[in-house]
């Protein structure tokens, strides 16, 4: 077996939400289940392939080396080829470390506290302009050009997070997306956007702070935010409860680091075919475990993609299962929401069309899905 140490890359991240499993390193994030977590967190110091069979001989009752032996060899080799394991000797993926402290000032902006520092590339804080008195959100890429050196993972980290603030500059205002107040490049690529009260609407769904007389006009706003995006030639990349801040009963879309113009070619921009992993429309789903999505969204999938936001503000949850992506992707793959979607309901007919697993026979974007929606439960659009 390999003599060499393996230890858990300082820039990587074992994190578990709503009991999935999940690990971070640089532009990558992958769902793992509970085993490989267990595995990794036997790495926090360096050990030879034989030391982790050991540690988890210790772990497991009636296992045998014979059969563990295989699953450690492969498990380093697939940790190791993602930049999740290094070995001793080996360059470190870089580590973030938190630039400002609160207090600290860039230009009118005072630093209140640091909000995230969870992405590889981002860390997020909350300050105040000190023109106005009104809070701001500050999101900073975390490298500067001269620390970016050659290394293109983190120069494609930047060129997106630019591409970002690009396509939010261009995008006219709607009260239901998120503004972009300011930005500059240096020394730090930062973005000033406008703060949100409230809470994601992930997160107000797990404390059960949604008062079901809002729900029919709160997912018309989620769905005016994304139909204003649409409507502009974006797509936004990444559709899922996290993303949505609600305040009472309004809706804003945030987060657009994963957004790309549509029909633009990826000669032109860059187009990024992630998004979390349980939100993915079917035509995007690989069944590969360390690969969630195969190819880009289009307006077909976000409709997909909103519907299942739609969905979970309704029913509590979405009804995919699976310890393991494999499992979660056929799962994804197979599931006829026709079980519990009735077609004489009628915001349930429009969810059951959003819903289709064959994007041609869903809505053709995020308007028409608004439209149909506002029909549904006798509501007029706003803007």
């Amino acid at each position: 077996m390999n003599t060499s140490r393996f230890f858990l890359s300082k820039g990587v991240n074992v994190r578990e939400h709503e009991h999935n499993f999940y690990v971070t390193t640089i532009g990558r994030s992958f769902k793992i289940n509970q085993t490989i977590a267990v595995f990794l967190g036997l790495l926090t110091e360096p050990k030879t392939a034989q030391e982790l069979l050991s540690n988890l001989l210790a772990l497991t009752q009636g296992a045998t080396p014979e059969a563990l032996q295989p699953l450690v060899a492969k498990f380093l080799n697939d940790m190791y080829r993602l930049e999740i394991v290094r070995r001793e000797g080996d360059t470190d993926v870089v580590a973030l470390v938190q630039h400002y402290q609160p207090g600290m000032r860039l230009g009118p902006y005072r630093i209140t506290d640091l909000l995230s520092l969870d992405d590889q590339f981002i860390q997020v804080y909350r300050a105040d302009d000190e023109r106005t008195g009104q809070p701001v959100v500050l999101k900073m890429f975390s490298h500067t050009e001269a620390g970016i050196g050659n290394n293109k993972t983190l120069a494609k980290g930047r060129k997106q997070f630019e591409q970002e603030f690009a396509l939010m500059r261009a995008l006219p205002l709607h009260p239901n997306v998120c503004r972009l107040l300011d930005f500059w490049a240096e020394p730090y690529p930062c973005a000033v956007l406008e703060y949100l009260p409230g809470d994601t609407l992930s997160r107000c769904l797990e404390l059960g702070v949604v008062d079901s007389a809002h729900r029919p006009q709160l997912a018309a706003q989620v769905l005016e935010g994304l139909a204003h995006v649409h409507r502009h030639g974006l797509i936004h990349g990444d559709i899922h409860p996290r993303n949505f801040m609600v305040n009472g009963a309004q809706a804003t879309l945030i987060d657009f680091g994963f957004a790309y113009r549509y029909g633009v070619s990826e000669e032109e921009q860059l187009i990024n075919r992630g998004g979390a992993a349980k939100y993915l429309a079917p035509e995007r789903v690989s069944e590969h475990q360390y690969k969630f999505s195969k190819q880009a969204a289009d307006y077909r999938a976000e409709v997909y993609q909103v519907g299942l936001v739609l969905y979970k503000l309704y029913f509590g949850n979405i009804p995919f299962e699976g310890g393991t992506w494999r499992e979660m992707a056929s799962s994804i793959l197979s599931h006829d929401f026709s079980a519990q979607l009735s077609p004489t309901v009628p915001h349930e007919q429009v969810l059951l069309r959003a819903l289709q697993r064959e994007p041609a026979a869903r809505y053709a974007d995020a308007g028409e899905l608004l439209v149909a929606w506002q029909q549904a439960v006798g509501l007029t659009t706003r803007w």
